[in-house]
C-alpha cells in the first residue's frame, strides 16, 4: 500500500512568502508538524496498491488532453484551532473560492476511482456523514463544498490560540495570484515527500 498526494505548486513569490512564515514559526517554536513539508496546495491524498497503475493511467489520459491553465488567488490568513489531525493549532492561507478548482478535484478523483484500486480502509475514522460518504466514494473525505483549499504553514502545539504570534498572523494581509497548469504527484512516508510525476491540471 502506498499513500500518494496530488499537490499544486506555486510561483516563487508565493513560495517565498510561505517559507518566510515557516521560518518565523521555527525560530519561535522549533520543529512543528507540517513545518518541513514543501509549499503546496493539497488537491487530495489517496491510498493505492500500485503506483505504476496511477502512472499508466495518467500517461494514457494526457494523450487525450490539451494543456490549459487556471489562476488562483490567496485570500486571507486563517487557523484550525485544536486541529484533530495534529493536536495543535494549524495556521494557513486560504485560497479564494474557485468553482473550476473544485471541479478539477472531483474530476480527477472520479477518473482515478473508475480506473484503479483505491483503498478505503480508514472509513471508521470518519463520524461525520459527509466525510464518510466522500471517503467511501473517492478515498478522500474533503471533497467539493466541504473542501477548503489552503496552503499550510504549520501546526503549532503547546501554545494558546490567543498567543501574540497567532493574533499577528491572523491579521496578515495577503493578495497574491498564481497561474497553475499542472498537478504534481508525490509518494508520502511520514514527513518524507518523494516526487513521482506531474500531469496537466485540466
Amino acid at each position: 500500500m502506498y499513500k500518494i498526494a496530488a499537490f499544486i505548486k506555486f510561483n516563487k513569490k508565493i513560495e517565498n512568502k510561505i517559507l518566510f512564515q515557516k521560518k518565523k514559526v521555527k525560530d519561535l517554536f522549533g520543529d512543528q508538524t507540517y513545518l518541513n513539508h514543501p509549499v503546496h496546495l493539497t488537491l487530495f491524498t489517496l491510498k493505492i496498491k500500485k503506483i505504476s497503475e496511477l502512472k499508466i493511467f495518467y500517461k494514457k489520459l494526457e494523450s487525450k488532453k490539451k494543456t490549459k491553465s487556471l489562476t488562483i488567488s490567496l485570500s486571507s490568513a486563517d487557523i484550525f484551532i485544536n486541529d484533530p489531525l495534529t493536536g495543535g493549532h494549524t495556521i494557513f492561507y486560504k485560497i479564494k473560492k474557485n468553482k473550476v478548482l473544485n471541479s478539477i478535484q472531483i474530476d480527477h478523483l472520479r477518473k482515478i476511482n473508475k480506473k484503479i484500486k483505491v483503498l478505503k480502509d480508514d472509513l471508521y475514522l470518519f463520524k461525520d456523514l459527509t466525510l464518510r460518504k466522500n471517503y467511501k466514494d473517492y478515498g478522500f473525505p474533503f471533497v467539493d463544498k466541504i473542501w477548503l483549499p489552503h496552503i499550510t504553514i504549520a501546526s503549532i502545539k503547546n501554545i494558546k490560540s490567543q498567543h501574540k504570534f497567532i493574533r499577528d498572523f491572523l491579521k496578515t494581509k495577503i493578495s497574491l495570484k498564481c497561474i497553475i497548469d499542472e498537478i504534481r504527484f508525490y509518494k508520502i512516508i511520514k514527513d518524507k515527500h518523494t516526487f513521482l510525476f506531474k500531469t496537466e491540471i485540466i
